[in-house]
């Protein structure tokens, strides 16, 4: 496994000296050898894929190759700030000298990487088939399905969930039940692994059905497929097949099941959801987490046995067993561990928040490699993605966006092979939806397009990330003064995450502050309140490619950004999160906002720089030097910024895919007539704190809109709609708008709008919040809306009646409406939508709500 973080090191080299072959150009001998030298390590690491754990020797060499890369690295990026700085020298050369080693030890490796495995399955499965609580009712849906008389087809249900939720268990509790044994003639149950054998699964379930002869054991594969096939014909049979890893297994065996309509039942456990999308068209068990009590029954089980649990020691217990948050796996290896100690309240207060760390310890591997099976079967270029979700703080709500973008600014993301023409971030989004599907990474909310919003990871894959990270010298977390202290004595780390109250006397006596060259990434996420934590970065980071600073501060009220940040010539990230004090109103609501005094120029000249994300309001204009930034893909500040046209003409930000939100003035709309912003795919435009804009600069900034040619997602707040306003009148068949979002706009004639939004032919996404001064009716014609899914609306007080004509919005999916109070009907032809799937209602008048329970009694 520890060859993962080297190989990407090893492929960022080497893509760094094609991409920046202008500044090393002076160098270019010693960079052709240097490329050399990287391929050769490349090639070893993926030849030794999967073969490091257990093998000393092997290990041995890729730490050698470790610390090399990371020398290269080091000097490669010294050089190329000094270039930057037009301060050049001799490239000093930092070549390697392991590669005769990696041959010779190379040739040395054996079997020993089968016995392992088969240990690993082995010590999986003695935890897994320990007897869980909690799932009575997940073995009764699934007993019901499998019974289901009214499918006689042959059906392949899947039981998907992470590694350690239960789901052999659960299989086994389904397997045992007397209502299956009775129900089927034959019972069969294999466990597939990671590296199964078709010809010896074949086998296993043969021997459940009957006797074999020594003439089936001769037989190719091909005739043992038709043997199991003939044995099972006319038969009614459910098979389990546990611990399913590839997505081709199915297909593998597939025709080993004969279908003669009797209600056979295979079931299928993995961790993988591709695994049950390729094994049939019936929707997986998601198996979901134990609730706070039964993990404590579950550990006073396996603690107590049938033993009651002292009063003295419960209120500890429930702390331990919530800690372990509904992970069967977990509950049962500290099960084990409080079974063998002490039980007393001082050993298990021991124990108290620091539960994962010691499941995951070196001493004690049935956690940490049941998660590292999930972890060796990753992708390579997976394995960062996956890693890096560590960085966040415990419990953290990791927004999609942000660790999207940091993964393209940590250059985890290649698109260089990539058939399908998707840019960095589409891939990225594509790996988040990889990750969840194997069941490492969690959803904790999703957009209304059904993409993923936010996410998080449990607590004890945490924690194995940041062993692995620190192992491989990924990155490493800090997360108090005295840890921040004790890293005086270790290495720096290349990525370093610092979470929780620091204080300066710790800052000032770490080793990372010493203007490491080292740390390329820099995240914090803490409550200072003595000293700025900016301002400390810039002076001891100076070569971070990335700098996310999400604090609490409510010492100032506001900030101005340090002209330093100008020197972090390799920054490609700047997230910068302060929560502040100052109070402002809109539209009846309160926010807290902290603003920015002035935006330095010294940012705009940063020559890779990518994404800035500021919490905050900006107040002054962002300086003209922004348009010299050809590399800036998302330009967001949550409470606003407010842009000016270029100086010069022909500078554009080309590249730009996301605005986020421009403080609209008269300006504004000659941003859009002059096509400045040609890749522009989201937009927020609008005025907070109550300054509406008025009717003629509306206009025209709507009309300037269509020189948007590939925008998608448009979000106007404050906006007053006094005239019959078309939003891209010549241009709505084939404009590219799939969600449009209205927050606390004005409407004189909301119908017309409606209409001109109901052409808009790609429009899958419509939101309207806090309409203000709006008609009481809202009218949607025949033919309006073709490709609408989702309508939401929010604080429209003042709409009364809704009529839907007939075929107009044919495929909503999903329809909200909350605090819509004068409402007082929904029309009838809603329920005649054939794609309709989910109506949310909250907030609404009684009389409303009283007719939609009868609608839906009926």
């Amino acid at each position: 496994m520890t060859e993962a973080v080297v190989g990407f090191v090893l492929e960022r080299l080497e893509n760094l000296l094609i991409h920046e072959a202008d500044l090393l150009r002076t160098v270019k001998g010693d960079v052709n050898l240097l490329q050399d030298d990287l391929r050769i390590m490349n090639a070893f690491l993926k030849d030794s894929e999967g073969k490091g754990d257990g093998q000393e020797m092997v290990e041995v060499l890729i730490d050698l190759i470790r610390k090399a890369a990371f020398g290269a690295e080091d000097v490669i990026n010294t050089y190329m700030a000094q270039v930057i700085k037009q301060r050049r020298r001799k490239l000093p050369m930092k070549l390697f000298h392991c590669f005769d080693q990696a041959l010779v030890l190379h040739q040395a490796q054996s079997r020993a990487n089968e016995e392992a495995e088969q240990s690993l399955q082995q010590r999986r499965r003695n935890v897994e088939e320990e007897d869980v609580v909690g799932f009575g009712n997940d073995t009764a849906k699934l007993v019901y399905q499998l019974l289901d008389r009214s499918r006689s087809q042959r059906k392949v249900i899947s039981i998907i969930g992470m590694g350690g939720l239960g789901k052999t268990t659960l299989a086994r509790k389904v397997y045992n039940n007397t209502r299956i044994k009775n129900h089927f003639a034959h019972c069969a149950w294999v466990n597939v692994s990671q590296e199964y054998k078709t010809r010896a699964l074949i086998l296993d379930i043969l021997k459940c059905v009957g006797p074999i002869s020594e003439e089936t054991y001769n037989m190719s594969d091909e005739k043992l497929k038709g043997e199991l096939r003939d044995k099972l014909k006319g038969k009614r049979y459910f098979v389990v097949m546990d611990d399913v890893w590839k997505p081709q297994f199915w297909d593998e065996m597939r025709a080993c099941f004969p279908n003669d309509s009797n209600g056979s039942r295979i079931l299928i456990t993995s961790r993988e959801k591709e695994v049950a999308s390729n094994a049939g068209s019936n929707p997986p068990y998601f198996l979901p987490f134990l609730d706070k009590e039964e993990s404590w029954e579950l550990l006073c089980k396996k603690v107590f046995q049938e033993e009651k649990c002292p009063s003295n020691l419960e209120s500890l217990g429930r702390q331990l067993a919530e800690s372990c948050k509904g992970l069967p796996l977990s509950i049962v290896v500290l099960g084990g561990i409080l079974a063998k100690k002490d039980k007393t309240p001082q050993t298990w207060s021991n124990l108290i928040g620091n539960v994962n760390w010691f499941l995951i310890d070196d001493d004690n591997k049935r956690c940490s490699d049941i998660l590292a099976l999930s972890y060796s079967y990753l992708p390579r270029k997976l394995r960062v993605c996956f890693l890096y979700v560590g960085v966040f703080p415990e419990d953290f709500l990791i927004p999609a966006r942000t660790l999207i973008q940091m993964w393209v600014a940590e250059g985890f993301i290649s698109v260089q092979n990539d058939s399908r023409k998707m840019d960095e971030i589409d891939v990225a989004e594509y790996y988040l939806e990889q990750l969840i599907d194997r069941s490492l990474i969690q959803v904790a909310s999703r957009k209304s397009d059904g993409g993923v919003k936010t996410c998080r990871i449990h607590d004890l894959v945490r924690d194995f990330c940041i062993k692995m990270s620190i192992q491989e010298k990924f990155y490493e977390v800090r997360v108090n003064s005295a840890d921040l202290r004790r890293s005086s004595n270790s290495s720096i780390p290349r990525r370093l995450s610092i979470q929780g109250n620091i204080d300066s006397e710790s800052i000032s006596s770490s080793r990372t502050s010493n203007n490491s060259i080292s740390v390329g990434s820099l995240l914090l996420f803490n409550s200072y309140s003595h000293y700025n934590p900016l301002k400390w970065a810039l002076k001891n980071f100076r070569f971070v490619r990335l700098l996310s600073v999400e604090v609490s501060d409510s010492s100032h009220r506001s900030r101005t950004f340090p002209k330093e940040i100008g020197q972090l010539v390799f920054l490609r990230y700047l997230k910068i999160a302060y929560t502040g004090r100052i109070r402002m109103a809109s539209a009846g609501r309160r926010y807290l906002v902290y603003y920015w005094k002035s935006f330095p120029a010294s940012i705009c000249k940063l020559p890779y720089l990518e994404t800035i994300h500021v919490e905050g309001w900006i107040v002054k204009y962002i300086p003209n030097e922004i348009w010299m930034m050809k590399q800036l893909r998302h330009l967001c500040a949550r409470y606003g910024i407010e842009l000016k046209p270029p100086s010069k003409i022909g500078h554009t930000l080309s590249n730009l895919k996301v605005l986020s939100f421009v403080q609209v003035d008269k300006e504004t709309s000659i941003l859009f007539r002059k096509s400045l912003f040609p890749n522009l795919r989201k937009l927020h435009l609008g005025k907070w704190f109550r300054r509406q804009i008025d009717e003629s600069m509306a206009s025209e900034i709507l009309a300037s809109l269509e020189s948007l040619r590939n925008l998608q997602i448009l979000k106007l707040s404050n906006f007053k709609f006094w005239q019959r306003l078309d939003l891209f009148p010549s241009s709505s068949s084939s404009s590219k708008l799939t969600k449009i979002t209205f927050v606390d706009c004005e409407y004189l004639d909301s119908n017309h709008l409606m209409g001109s939004l109901g052409k808009l032919a790609n429009l899958r996404i419509l939101k309207i919040r806090g309409w203000l001064s709006s008609p009481s009716q809202l009218h949607f014609m025949a033919g309006e809306f073709p490709q609408l899914e989702v309508f939401k609306m929010i604080g429209l007080r003042d709409i009364e009646t809704w009529e839907l004509e007939t075929h107009a919005m044919p495929n909503l999916k999903h329809l909200v409406i909350e605090r819509c109070t004068s409402l007082r009907n929904l029309p009838d032809e809603l329920w005649s939508l054939a794609n309709l799937r989910m109506v949310e209602v909250s907030n609404i008048e009684a009389d409303l709500k009283e007719k939609l329970v009868i609608k839906q009694s009926r």
